[in-house]
């Protein structure tokens, strides 16, 4: 499937195995691709591990990036959500979205809801009742942050023309040396035909409001994708201390009996069911 539109963000580039979740610090990622929350000076937040996912303790009116690594040799793909809702268009998330460009053994950092090329509505934490997603009518995956990353699709470069011998006066042209031994060729003078290579195939706690306007530029990019599904899916869920404690996880990461949050802990970063961000009411 081809996407003609993949954004390249402009003023944030730089130059693996699934890991299981360890109970302090743990990091977010699925295969090569890392994703990270990090303050406004570039600092990660503080995750914690439980019930197999990655937690992220965020504090309300704080702003926050969604930091995208690649630790691959090639370029991938990013399509990004926020509470359920695409971090480009604003609406419920798919993974048949355009996404950010992540190149080879580098990183964007994603700050906001697009609104234009050139700009982002910053990414806030906020009430669940401010969030983005409730001001837009459906706070259901309030709390989760998801990354589908998509690998390239690649083409060989088709075969070098067989060696044709050279046909000398000895034999005027009118036959060839495998005409003469009695092999299989082509007629004389018909010309050798290359075939083309085959395609490689191969409580309530925090939410995200549409935050104020913010300069983020991007240009949109041509990439091809391997496949209509993500090559790796990761998933970053948050809440402020209090809600986390609600979980049952302890912030000083020694092990207690977890008290889960069912409508939290399922909410989804992708809703298979799309262009920038629609701006709540009153932005």
């Amino acid at each position: 499937m081809r996407h003609a539109a993949a954004l390249l963000a402009l003023s944030s580039l730089a130059c693996a195995t699934a890991q299981a979740v360890a109970p302090c610090n743990p990091v977010a990622q699925s295969g090569p691709v890392v994703v990270d929350l990090v303050d406004e000076s570039g600092r990660n937040l503080d995750t914690f591990g439980h019930r197999g996912s990655v937690w992220v303790r965020g504090s309300y009116g704080d702003r926050y990036a969604i930091r995208v690594r690649n630790q691959s040799g090639e370029r991938v793909e990013a399509v990004v959500s926020v509470d359920g809702r695409d971090a480009i268009d604003g609406k419920p998330a798919s993974w048949s979205k355009r996404g950010y460009l992540i190149p080879a053994w580098g990183e964007v950092t994603i700050d906001g809801f697009r609104v234009s090329n050139a700009d982002v509505a910053t990414f806030r934490f906020a009430s669940v009742g401010e969030s983005y997603a409730a001001r837009m009518g459906n706070a259901r995956n309030v709390g989760v942050i998801g990354v589908a990353a998509f690998r390239e699709r690649t083409y060989a470069p088709p075969p070098p023309a067989p060696y044709v011998p050279y046909r000398g006066d000895w034999d005027d042209g009118a036959t060839s040396g495998a005409e003469k031994r009695g092999d299989p060729a082509a007629p004389s003078g018909a010309a050798p035909s290359a075939e083309s290579a085959p395609r490689d195939r191969s409580s309530q706690g925090l939410g995200t409001e549409f935050g104020e306007r913010r300069y983020s530029p991007v240009r949109s990019v041509s990439f091809e994708r391997v496949s209509s599904r993500p090559s790796y899916e990761v998933a970053l869920r948050y809440n402020d201390a209090s809600g986390l404690a609600r979980l049952g996880i302890d912030l000083a990461c020694s092990h207690r009996t977890p008290d889960p949050d069912w409508r939290r802990t399922t909410a989804r970063p992708f809703e298979e069911s799309s262009g920038y961000a629609t701006p709540p009411p009153g932005w």
